[in-house]
């Protein structure tokens, strides 16, 4: 990566993209391949929760992304939220369908599937059985959290050397165990330009941020409201 190129100049893939393009288009594809890859984790920790073994939660994940590179969003309004909801929403669906398709074949029944359809994180949470671990919504956006503050931190790694992003990385998450003074001498720097370039790389991790956030709501106006709310779920 350029170190000159920001992450506020790279070209943005918005889920309304995903959402507006035709299944077949390429442009389209692209944009959610890369969404789908970005948040498996979060579906995959869901998919645990509802109390899959790690195995089978795994190919139910890959079994879930597939479907959704081969139909894309049918009938889906961006206006009616969060990518991070929507796909909340189509998973619990397909558990749901699972489900279903679990009991017919334990009563000898057909082998239908429903078609995965748009929800929201209100609607109520499935269970396998185990009603002592239900698979709470809050389970998956922090997973979501997680996976968007690690994509940020991956962006700003990259436009750093390993080794002076090493030195400056406890200062961008908050677990320094030094001081600035001492951690500028350990890294050949003046404790002046040390400052600075904490200073920057926030900036950089800010932008970041945002960018990945930027991704997955309708429009910009949307960008700050999803992280206050990304944040207070991780403080929880």
């Amino acid at each position: 990566m350029n170190r000159a190129q920001t992450p506020a100049s790279f070209a943005r893939t918005r889920w309304t993209l995903v959402l507006r393009a035709r299944p077949e288009s390429a442009e389209g594809r692209s944009a959610l391949s890369e969404l789908c890859g970005a948040y498996y984790q979060p579906v995959f920790v869901f998919l645990r929760r509802m109390g899959f073994a790690d195995d089978t939660a795994r190919d139910h994940a890959h079994s879930f992304f597939a479907h959704l590179l081969e139909r894309g969003f049918p009938g889906a309004d961006p206006a009616r939220g969060r990518f991070r909801s929507y796909l909340l929403g189509a998973v619990k669906y397909f558990v749901g369908d699972l489900i279903a398709h679990a009991r017919r074949e334990k009563r000898g029944g057909g082998t239908g599937h429903e078609v995965i359809d748009p929800s929201d994180d209100h609607s109520p949470a499935l269970a396998l059985g185990d009603a002592g671990a239900p698979a709470v919504p809050e389970v998956f956006d922090r997973e979501w959290a997680l996976a968007v503050m690690n994509r940020a931190v991956n962006t700003v790694a990259a436009l750093h050397t390993t080794e002076r992003f090493a030195a400056l990385r406890p200062w961008l998450m908050g677990d320094a165990a030094a001081s600035q003074a001492e951690s500028a001498r350990v890294s050949g720097m003046s404790e002046g330009a040390f400052k600075v370039a904490v200073h920057r790389m926030r900036k950089e991790f800010r932008e970041a941020l945002r960018h990945e956030v930027a991704q997955t709501v309708e429009a910009d106006a949307d960008i700050d409201d999803e992280l206050r709310y990304l944040c207070s779920v991780l403080a929880q």
